[in-house]
């Protein structure tokens, strides 16, 4: 007789889902503040930490350290993945890396703010980030790779996992408000109070760290892999043959190149945010708490109706629309940046509070979109390869987004960061824009009844 896998309770769906908080706080502490930690607009009157010149005609020593890490990043996965889905270990096959991976994961996020040569430039504080940016990002995918896989096993149907990945959307909204808006107001506060600019950052990355790393450990202490997943056989651990068989998907491959899209341009979007806010909107820096809980507030209270609406129409409807709706907007906003005072400067705040709709669609329908996939192939050939779904879809979105660093401190370097010579952060809004719509191309073709019928035939997980 089958085992019957015991649902997670509500309770402990929450806990499970703190986990997205806390790496979503992480993962944008670096993107968010790095850049602007290591290189602040002229009008800070703080030395960069890093050289500011382009190399090669494209290169930068913050790009390039970002591209490092995402690199490295890229190419763990589906090693992880594959472990994860061949490990034997008796806590289960995701919980042994959860609880391995979560302290120097936290740890490494801190560090990145800790260079050497903390009051001047130098290239070893660009290695030194490099380094620390390698690391974050090898434990990041080491606990975020299993942690998503658990979405198909702990879902043990297409709307319960609908309903899982809602609430760790809501969590991570949660996670990011506090990093997004709740930062710059410490750091704002203590700057207020005299504290030094960097000493200011260093302290608010400090408590992000250590309150993640409490997030990290409850979630991976909230569920039982032999009590809440179904029985599975662990695989052989073959990598290369997993990640052919995977990319072999054809929906797969269809639905991963709009995501690698729509991950360009919200990656750009967030290392933007605190130039937004000093450069385009010509406030200071705590303004991006503003911008950010426009965004957040509107993602925020349109989970349920995201929700609702996936389930009516379909998880594809929703993500064409929020893929038009996020061009539409950057679209406009980039045409006001060029003359944002008066009412236009209101346009701009309303259209960055209307960006905060794809963002809660995109946040709560992809990962069970590929949950989904996984679940489809499970089921068609009794394999549990759950994870390397996930690692197959990280490969060209990790450096998808390490392009997106690349590209954003190219345009900073080349077209210019400061309030008087904007033009750079204006045309990384435009590339979000031009981003977004190819995303909209490819999720079009997306078949998403083909991929549903597939479960059905099987009486299983739809």
């Amino acid at each position: 007789m089958e085992h019957r896998p015991v649902p997670l309770s509500p309770a402990r769906q929450i806990l499970f889902s703190l986990g997205s908080a806390s790496f979503t706080m992480l993962e944008r502490l670096l993107i968010l503040y790095v850049p602007f930690y290591y290189l602040p607009p002229r009008e800070y009157g703080v030395a960069n930490l890093v050289p500011e010149e382009t190399f090669w005609g494209v290169a930068t020593v913050l790009g390039a350290a970002f591209l490092a890490g995402r690199a490295l990043d890229a190419a763990a996965d589906p090693l992880v993945a594959a472990l994860s889905d061949s490990s034997r270990s008796p806590l289960g096959r995701r919980k042994l890396f959860l609880l391995l991976s979560a302290l120097p994961l936290a740890a490494a996020a801190a560090l990145a703010f800790f260079p050497p040569g903390r009051g001047e430039e130098s290239l070893a504080n660009g290695v030194w980030l490099g380094v620390v940016l390698c690391l974050f990002y090898l434990f990041f995918t080491s606990y975020v790779n299993p942690y998503l896989a658990l979405i198909s096993e702990l879902g043990h149907t297409g709307e319960e996992r609908i309903n899982l990945s809602t609430l760790i959307a809501l969590l991570g909204l949660l996670g990011m408000v506090l990093v997004t808006v709740g930062f710059p107001e410490l750091v704002g506060h203590w700057q207020l109070g005299g504290m030094e600019f960097r000493e200011s950052f260093r302290r608010a990355a400090l408590g992000i760290a250590a309150l993640s790393l409490v997030l990290l450990y409850l979630a991976t202490l909230s569920f039982q892999e032999s009590l809440n997943c179904y029985p599975v056989k662990p695989q052989s651990f073959k990598v290369w043959k997993s990640l052919k068989k995977t990319y072999a998907i054809r929906p797969f491959r269809i639905f991963l190149l709009g995501e690698v899209f729509l991950q360009f341009a919200m990656n750009i979007t967030t290392l933007g945010m605190m130039y937004y806010a000093v450069v385009i909107f010509k406030q200071e820096q705590r303004f991006m708490g503003v911008l950010a809980a426009l965004i957040i507030g509107t993602a925020f209270f349109s989970l349920p109706f995201v929700n609702m609406a996936a389930k009516r129409v379909g998880k594809k409807k929703v993500i064409l629309a929020a893929a038009l709706l996020l061009a539409f907007c950057s679209g406009a906003i980039f045409a006001l940046s060029f003359n944002l005072t008066g009412i236009y400067y209101y346009g701009g705040l309303a259209m960055m509070a209307l960006a905060g709709l794809p963002l809660a669609i995109l946040t709560i329908l992809v990962n069970p979109t590929i949950a989904d996939l996984a679940r489809a192939e499970a089921v068609r050939a009794g394999e549990g390869r759950e994870a390397m779904f996930f690692g197959a879809r990280a490969v060209p979105l990790k450096l998808t987004i390490a392009l997106a660093g690349v590209t954003f401190a190219f345009l900073l370097s080349a077209f210019g960061k400061d309030i008087q010579d904007p033009l750079g952060v204006q045309l990384s809004i435009l590339v979000v824009a031009l981003a977004s719509f190819c995303g909209y191309l490819c999720f079009a073709r997306y078949p998403e009844e083909e991929v549903l019928a597939s479960l059905q035939e099987k009486g299983k997980g739809a």
